[in-house]
């Protein structure tokens, strides 16, 4: 994990130097590309910790401030990988994904800040939800068969793919129904043809397992 910054006077000349143009980057990919050299850098990704602290507060109200969300139906921040949080970020402001609030708030944002506030929600751990269903082991069956390939055996996922392992279940439950019903703010996601087949009852089975997974 990264360190807290105490002094974050300090790394502001070292933010400045090394990620001068990054708000005027042209696309998603180039944006993404210095994205990954700033967090290999300890000393930034501290300094971009400590400023997406500051930046985040917009959305703590519904994410929580340590990225566990205060509402069910609301995703977890917390443990996500941060390049993931990064791109959905910018997705957010380009108008490819649509959200009331996200798309607002990402868009108010500059591509610097919305670097800062997703390294400084990847380093928070996953809290346990105590309301969260028992598991479903039939959800264990459809999740090894069908999910592992993309978002890993732990549930962790990758760069390209989120962490979904203790998402509220009523998110992930809701989020899945959305795919299976083809709802148009998901029409791009390869989501929808691995679930558009299956029963209500199944998919219901893998939230319970999923939000379970540590």
């Amino acid at each position: 994990m990264w360190l807290v910054v105490r002094q974050k006077t300090l790394f502001l000349p070292i933010l400045f130097f090394i990620f001068p143009a990054f708000s005027f980057a042209e696309n998603t990919s180039e944006l993404l590309q210095r994205f990954r050299q700033a967090e290999s850098d300890t000393a930034v990704a501290e300094a971009l910790a400590q400023q997406g602290q500051e930046r985040g507060q917009f959305c703590f109200r519904c994410h929580g401030e340590d990225g566990n969300s205060r509402r069910d139906y609301v995703p977890n921040l917390a443990s996500q990988n941060a390049a993931y949080l990064f791109t959905q970020f910018e997705k957010f402001a380009n108008g490819e994904r649509e959200n009331f609030v996200m798309s607002k708030l990402a868009g108010s944002l500059t591509a610097d800040e919305r670097v800062a506030i997703a390294v400084y929600f990847s380093d928070k751990p996953v809290l346990v939800r105590e309301n969260r269903p028992a598991p479903d082991l039939k959800g264990q069956k459809i999740y090894q068969s069908l999910c592992f390939a993309c978002h890993g055996e732990r549930g962790h996922g990758g760069e390209n793919y989120p962490r979904i392992a203790g998402q509220p279940y009523e998110f992930l439950e809701q989020t899945l129904l959305k795919f299976r019903a083809g709802d148009a703010s998901r029409a791009n996601s390869p989501m929808t043809a691995v679930v558009s087949n299956m029963k209500e009852d199944d998919l219901k089975a893998v939230a319970s397992w999923v939000a379970n997974m540590p």
